[in-house]
């Protein structure tokens, strides 16, 4: 579980507040050393070595931990000991909380236990909305892909949040179309919304590290290190990736001002709606008949 995933369910459910989430955040960012400052202690990596690499906070340790394995400064093993001994003394969001006062110690371990119910419920209808629909082997398949492609170039989780038919709305965004063995699908990224400015600023961070230049030149290549791709560009090779899973045949982005003017359907029942969380912030994906 990842700190903003728990506070997206404390905001859903109007237990705390978007200024009570940002001062107990900010409290663990006081309290909890990263990843990178306990590598220092140990003798893991040197100050040189993290002068190089400008990530502070803690929502950075999994971009941190993919950066550091993948330009060979440490080992997995190594790394895995470290996530050990900042675990043991980690101030969590809902500690933080406490402290604060904004919740009640007794009342925590209830509302961790009904969050992980919550998280449960919310994949099963995930899972049974696109079940349901005409694009289950699709979403199912994207989904999958999404995972590990986020992860890989941006170093950030991301799960599905909801799933219902719908038109994606008026608006910026981008579309493509993709020819499949035996039907044609056309997907739209609406380019607003919290979870695509995520994307757009782990693009900017980790564009400014320049990792390149920070790899042993005896070193083959960099990996599964994260890559600063703007959101388009990194849902442009998500859908290839899909494309070669599927067996597809071609795949060409027909739009990105308006989602009506690239997609001809008008019927709800033509479309679904996939809600995805990348860690906390939302971003949505539809999946249409053309």
């Amino acid at each position: 579980m990842t700190t903003s995933f728990f506070g997206q369910y404390l905001l859903l459910k109007g237990i705390v507040s978007r200024s009570q989430l940002r001062e107990a955040i900010a409290l663990q960012v006081e309290a909890n050393q990263t990843l990178a400052q306990i590598a220092l202690v140990a003798g893991v990596l040197s100050q040189q070595q993290l002068q190089k690499l400008p990530l502070s906070g803690c929502e950075n340790d999994t971009l941190f931990s993919q950066i550091v394995i993948n330009l060979g400064w440490v080992s997995r093993t190594a790394l895995e000991a470290l996530h050990a001994q900042q675990r043991k003394v980690q101030l969590t969001l809902g500690e933080a909380l406490v402290k604060h006062g904004y919740l009640s110690d007794n009342n925590l371990p209830n509302l961790l236990t009904d969050y992980h119910y919550w998280n449960l419920r919310n994949l099963q209808q995930f899972g049974a909305e696109v079940s349901a629909s005409d694009f289950a082997s699709e979403v199912d398949t994207f989904s999958f892909a999404l995972t590990q492609h986020m992860l890989k170039v941006y170093g950030l989780h991301v799960k599905p949040d909801c799933a219902e038919h719908g038109l994606p709305p008026q608006g910026p965004c981008w579309v493509w179309q993709i020819d499949l063995s035996d039907n044609r699908l056309n997907i739209v990224v609406p380019d607003t919304g919290a979870g695509v400015v995520r994307l757009l600023q782990r693009a900017e961070l980790i564009g400014s590290l320049d990792l390149p230049a920070l790899s042993d030149a005896h070193r083959e290549g960099l990996g599964d290190i994260p890559s600063p791709m703007t959101p388009a560009q990194f849902f442009a090779s998500l859908l290839h990736l899909l494309l070669a899973d599927m067996g597809g045949q071609a795949i060409r982005q027909i739009g990105s001002d308006n989602a009506t003017t690239a997609v001809s359907t008008r019927s709800e029942s033509d479309c679904l709606r996939c809600c995805y969380s990348v860690e906390g912030e939302l971003f949505d994906v539809y999946f249409c008949a053309p």
